[in-house]
């Protein structure tokens, strides 16, 4: 009777041995598996900061780009500056040399009713009238030509200011006010949508952005990272409407009221659009592997600390301080006050300094 009873302990025992094996088994497996995950996990967010290291590398080679825009366009604008100056002072000499040859017609005139040489004296005319001419078509060809330098500045000037207010709305992240672009992929398990439109599309860092589909807004979008053909946008929580979901081929659109920047430059111009100020949106965390929400962004796309108000700008547009007004008769004639119909003010609008000597 005791073997029975040893028997049964013993195969109890066997069973609940057999049972904890399994269960430790089961165990370790589920361990492996979310070491894997993790170990996934690890290497997803690596391969994201070095993409977003890449994105800010883009950015800033872009924005010297647009610098050295804005610097050529300074020195070419001084240029057709200068031209300009000239070709007006030629004209003005021009002009007097065409009232010295009509006060000259009309002595010799005077000179023919009193008496004299009457054939020496009509040469002389005739020679007069010719020359007079002459003075007239350089005076028509001088005229075109300060014409064409003046319509090539005025394009300069354009130029300027749309590069201006390209490089500022990127800085402060905000978008034309027309601006389409369409939905290429969109992955709802992260809520982030990839655009078919990058850096040359006119996207910026931080912009935020509307999905429509019809006349309907379904959800907004805040751009994360920018490549050159194409850009990241994550959906800012809450913003998507109920029953709705974003799809490919969705158009999406500037907000109609964009974010502001935190300390905008205070200016005199006039040509310079301003951005519409709106409340900048509060940061949220839009990371799918759980990042912590990034600090507020500033009006520099590349995230720099906004920089001091800069004083009034005079009439320069690139910002130069205005300098005494220089000569530009080449005869050494001191500048007037100001600029009359016959001799026009050559102060150079641009506040350069006066050329040595």
């Amino acid at each position: 009777m005791l073997w029975k009873l040893l028997s049964t302990f013993s195969a109890a025992c066997l069973i609940a041995s057999c049972y904890f094996a399994w269960v430790n088994q089961q165990d370790l497996t589920a361990e492996r598996a979310r070491e894997s995950f993790a170990k996934a996990n690890v290497k997803a967010a690596q391969d994201r900061a070095k993409e977003a290291v890449d994105a800010l590398a883009s950015r800033q080679t872009t924005l010297e780009s647009v610098q050295k825009e804005l610097s050529t366009a300074k020195d070419e604008t001084v240029k057709y500056s200068s031209l300009v100056a000239e070709k007006e002072t030629s004209l003005g000499l021009i002009k007097g040399n065409l009232d010295q040859l009509q006060q000259n017609v009309t002595a010799m005139e005077k000179q023919i009713e009193e008496a004299g040489d009457v054939e020496k004296l009509v040469a002389q005319i005739e020679n007069l009238k010719r020359k007079q001419q002459e003075a007239e078509s350089a005076l028509a060809n001088q005229t075109q030509r300060m014409a064409d330098i003046k319509s090539t500045y005025d394009d300069l000037v354009a130029t300027t200011a749309k590069l201006r207010d390209s490089e500022a709305r990127g800085r402060r992240g905000i978008v034309d006010p027309d601006f389409t672009a369409r939905v290429a992929q969109f992955f709802p398990e992260w809520d982030v949508a990839i655009l078919n439109k990058g850096n040359t599309g006119g996207v910026f860092a931080n912009a935020d952005l509307e999905v429509k589909r019809g006349k309907q807004v379904i959800a907004k979008l805040k751009v994360k990272n920018v490549e050159q053909y194409g850009s990241v946008a994550e959906v800012i929580p809450g913003s998507l409407a109920n029953g709705q979901i974003i799809q490919n081929g969705d158009v999406v659109v500037a907000v109609p009221v964009q974010a502001a920047p935190d300390a905008p430059t205070p200016s005199t111009e006039s040509t310079t659009p301003t951005a519409p100020t709106a409340p900048v949106s509060a940061p949220m965390s839009s990371d799918p592997f759980g990042a912590p929400a990034a600090a507020p962004a500033t009006s520099d796309p590349f995230g720099a600390a906004p920089a001091p108000a800069a004083p009034a700008a005079s009439s320069d547009p690139f910002g130069a301080a205005p300098a005494p007004a220089a000569s530009s008769d080449p005869f050494g004639a001191a500048p007037a006050a100001s600029g009359t119909a016959d001799k026009p003010n050559m102060n150079d609008p641009f506040g350069a300094a006066p050329a040595k000597p």
